[in-house]
């Protein structure tokens, strides 16, 4: 027990390290969402009308936007680029492989999603000068919980049997699509949107992270669809590289 412990920590670490020297996702998910907020938030901040309800309110579609971003283009990306470039075959052999190898890159994602988490609340309360630590306390848990729904159910594509630039594609359309749907949503009061949002994660996510809950029985569905794919995912990944047997 003591050296699996050891091992996921070294692995993690690396995991942690490796995936702060990529730069665009780095941008992506730590610098773009506070700048995002701050640049189509300035009339409240002219006004200085921003409340913690308000505060809470607003931030939770760019939380949960940053949730998904780290989830599908830190976690899914490399689990993908790990066994296209021969990673896993040549290091992860049997279960216990398999279980040290997920466990960490899961810690690496969590541990560095919850960093930009906390770095996105100190810049954005500050900047419209609400109070860090409340909304800290008020939206660490939902978040925390909206990340390891996402990462759980983002192995699923460890299954698929698709290149490193075939999931690069397929994930960016993904994101942008549900991006799409729920940046429009939130603009424009038409019910086939709504109703097509209710199977949204994106939208999902910010209506359980704005405190609303989940009750409509389609989102409830899609979370438990997400969760199953989640385990196939944890027991069928794939370590032999795809490109290889083309």
């Amino acid at each position: 027990m003591k050296n699996w412990i050891v091992n996921t920590y070294k692995l993690s670490r690396l995991f942690i390290i490796e995936q702060i020297r990529e730069p665009l996702a780095l941008f992506w998910s730590l610098i773009a969402p506070p700048l995002l907020f701050v640049f189509l938030n300035l009339d409240s901040l002219s006004t200085n009308t921003a409340s913690p309800e308000w505060y809470e309110a607003q931030a939770s579609w760019y939380l949960s936007y940053l949730a998904l971003s780290v989830t599908l283009f830190g976690f899914s990306m490399y689990l993908v680029g790990r066994r296209e470039s021969g990673f896993m075959k040549s290091f992860i052999q049997g279960k216990k492989a398999k279980m040290l190898f997920l466990s960490s890159q899961i810690n690496a994602s969590l541990v560095l999603s919850f960093s930009y988490f906390v770095i996105f609340i100190f810049l954005t309360t500050t900047a419209f000068g609400v109070n860090s630590i409340g909304a800290l306390t008020s939206l660490a848990f939902p978040f925390m919980i909206i990340m390891i729904t996402f990462i759980w159910s983002a192995q699923f594509i460890s299954v698929l049997p698709i290149t490193f630039t075939n999931a690069n594609s397929g994930i960016s359309i993904v994101f942008m699509t549900m991006l799409i749907f729920s940046i429009a949503g939130l603009k424009a009061n038409i019910p086939t949107l709504s109703y097509l949002n209710l199977f949204n994660p994106l939208s999902i996510a910010t209506k359980f992270m704005s405190g609303n809950g989940v009750h409509a029985v389609e989102s409830i569905g899609t979370i438990s669809l997400l969760i199953a794919l989640g385990g196939i995912g944890a027991v069928r990944m794939r370590t032999n590289p795809i490109w290889s047997r083309q």
